[in-house]
């Protein structure tokens, strides 16, 4: 990415996060206070050392990760965990990824937003500065309820779905985000079902999940990759979507119907069931049945 680029992203970014205060850090800070009746002062205090003590109240508080009762209980026993977000969405340029994907769906057709897992919704009010309808759904009450006051703050009508209590629509959405969300759910696969149902036919899906054991997120806990295997025997096609090299890039999917013959070939030749000769064979076999289908 060249330095132009990167500046031009970083001042979409900040116009987009920060229309008041003209700093992110600063406005979101700010949002906080007002959100939680704090002030300013104290809101800055509770954001120093936000990262650390959210990895220590995890420490503290969780048994067993593979639990969803106690995960559920853990994202909304305090606010911490708003803190630690506000910092990461204030310095990590990792979050320029959503402009580039607004900038391919909006030449899309459908409007219908879902962001699954919504965190302080900042991705979310790029969607919605770009005129797409925002559902957020989160299991935490207190994200939802940020993420929700920061959008009718800027003037954009949103629906919430607690996660807890309410289940998904079927055959609403034309582009859903789940960005590093997967790795914190012990099912993930569950929750790539659960999205699909909700979205219309060719809509697109956008994932991040950085699986893997880190030391420092240990809330992050997943640890293998089981998702990217499985995308296309669920009915999701990669979409190419071009991003600049220092951009850490999500993943695109369209959704498309499969039959039973496909979902099979994909979940053999995907999951590494077959060796290199047996999966060549198989490719070839698919490619055969494919074109008589098509005739």
């Amino acid at each position: 990415m060249g330095h132009a680029q990167l500046a031009d992203f970083a001042d979409s970014w900040t116009r987009l996060m920060a229309p008041r205060a003209g700093d992110i850090r600063t406005e979101l800070v700010h949002e906080a206070a007002a959100f939680l009746g704090l002030s300013h002062d104290e809101a800055w205090r509770r954001l120093r050392g936000a990262r650390d003590r959210f990895r220590e109240e995890w420490r503290r508080s969780v048994d067993d990760s593979n639990d969803p009762a106690m995960l559920t209980v853990f994202y909304n026993q305090s606010d911490t965990e708003l803190f630690e977000l506000i910092e990461w969405h204030a310095s990590d340029p990792i979050h320029y990824r959503t402009l580039i994907v607004r900038d391919y769906a909006r030449d899309r057709a459908g409007r219908e937003y879902l962001d699954y897992g919504s965190g302080i919704g900042s991705d979310a009010l790029v969607f919605g500065d770009a005129g797409f309808r925002v559902t957020l759904a989160d299991i935490s009450d207190l994200l939802l309820a940020f993420a929700a006051f920061r959008c009718r703050a800027r003037g954009f009508a949103v629906r919430t779905i607690d996660l807890k209590r309410e289940s998904l629509p079927d055959d609403r959405f034309d582009v859903v985000f789940c960005l590093d969300v997967l790795e914190h759910i012990p099912e993930p696969l569950a929750v790539v079902r659960t999205v699909r149902r909700t979205m219309r036919d060719r809509g697109l899906f956008v994932v991040h999940a950085p699986f893997g054991e880190d030391p420092e997120r240990p809330m992050h806990v997943v640890h293998r990759d089981v998702v990217t295997p499985r995308m296309r025997s669920l009915g999701f096609q990669p979409v190419d979507c071009p991003f600049p090299p220092s951009v850490r890039a999500p993943q695109l999917y369209r959704k498309e119907r499969i039959g039973p013959l496909d979902r099979i070939a994909y979940y053999l030749y995907d999951g590494g069931w077959l060796n290199e000769a047996a999966g060549a064979r198989l490719a070839r076999w698919y490619r055969r049945t494919a074109r008589r289908r098509a005739a």
